[in-house]
């Protein structure tokens, strides 16, 4: 089913992503994810590109349905949102959407707030659960 999203990552398929059946490589798949994760977190307002590398998020989950193959030259673009906030993680749930509105891929992933210095896992920041909670239009 079909969900709706308050962030949209738009994304271009290169040929590098292609496998030998000529369509997007399954573990492309989460580079997607990825990239959507980075943009939703500027959007949102707690990472910014220059202040840091690292954004204080680590992947400790993921799980994706394939629905639909995606293939060169198509334009897809990825829905991402918060879905819960807990103590020191994040549940969000995505979708890989192409133009015609077909679903190519479903899922979710826990994101565990992190401090890289001292290699370990932190609260959520106050201020990050008020950014996300206003950006989704959402309590968590």
């Amino acid at each position: 089913m079909r969900q709706e999203f308050n962030f949209y990552h738009p994304i271009i398929v290169r040929y590098r992503d292609l496998d030998p059946q000529g369509h997007v490589n399954n573990a492309v798949y989460l580079t997607y994810l990825e990239s959507a994760r980075i943009g939703y977190y500027q959007s949102v307002g707690f990472w910014r590109p220059g202040t840091s590398p690292l954004t204080g998020m680590v992947v400790a989950h993921n799980q994706i349905d394939y629905l639909a193959p995606i293939f060169f030259g198509e334009s897809v673009r990825v829905g991402l949102r918060t879905d819960a906030i807990g103590s020191k993680s994040l549940t969000m749930v995505f979708q890989i959407e192409k133009s015609d509105g077909q679903l190519a891929a479903k899922g979710k992933s826990v994101m565990v707030a992190y401090d890289n210095q001292a290699d370990s896992s932190i609260l959520i920041p106050v201020d990050w659960r008020e950014k996300i909670t206003q950006f989704e239009n959402q309590e968590f």
